[in-house]
């Protein structure tokens, strides 16, 4: 058990000092505000609002993707952001229930930046989950109508489960999570 312990502690050093080496969301957000690609595309956008962050960690760590909502025509403009560049995506359909509303992101009130989030995610996770270690992270910010703005962290865990925790973006307090199976995505 002294070999657990040890690689749980080796998962959190290593999760942390990611987190402290990659661009936060707000970073990005300035830098895309900032950029030409943006301006010129906002200009001809006026009516959209930034509804969500979006990055896997483990995948490209200094990426995000920030999309912006245009109510109007109930489609989404993505925005790729990394250090080195900045690219849009074609406006696109959203995948969502035909009632749901999306939600601008109220930047003010996002206290917790991606890092305090993840560490959130994992002290959660090694309290009331600690044989369900995470192999990647998902990560989107976005405004849910009943939570508020929020953290939403889904982990794929070693046990080919999922662990999905929605983490006020203000507070910090883990306000819902679910634990289920990989495998009980499958269509039957």
């Amino acid at each position: 058990s002294a070999v657990a312990i040890n690689l749980v502690k080796t998962q959190i050093y290593i999760n942390f000092r990611l987190t402290i080496l990659i661009m936060d969301v707000k970073q990005a957000l300035r830098k895309l505000e900032e950029s030409n690609e943006f301006k010129n595309w906002r200009k001809k956008h006026k009516n959209t609002y930034f509804s969500y962050a979006f990055r896997i960690q483990e995948e490209i760590p200094d990426e995000w993707q920030l999309g912006f909502y245009d109510n109007s025509k109930d489609k989404i403009t993505t925005f790729v952001i990394s250090n080195s560049k900045i690219s849009i995506r074609p406006e696109e359909e959203i995948f969502k229930k035909e009632d749901t509303k999306i939600t601008e992101i109220q930047l003010s009130k996002v206290r917790l930046t991606f890092g305090n989030a993840a560490e959130k995610a994992n002290e959660f996770q090694q309290k009331n989950f600690p044989k369900d270690r995470s192999i990647k992270t998902i990560a989107i910010l976005q405004n849910i109508s009943n939570l508020g703005n929020i953290w939403n962290i889904t982990y794929v865990t070693e046990a080919f489960n999922t662990l999905n925790m929605k983490i006020d973006a203000s507070s910090g307090r883990v306000l819902e999570h679910n634990l289920s199976s990989v495998l009980s995505f499958r269509k039957e």
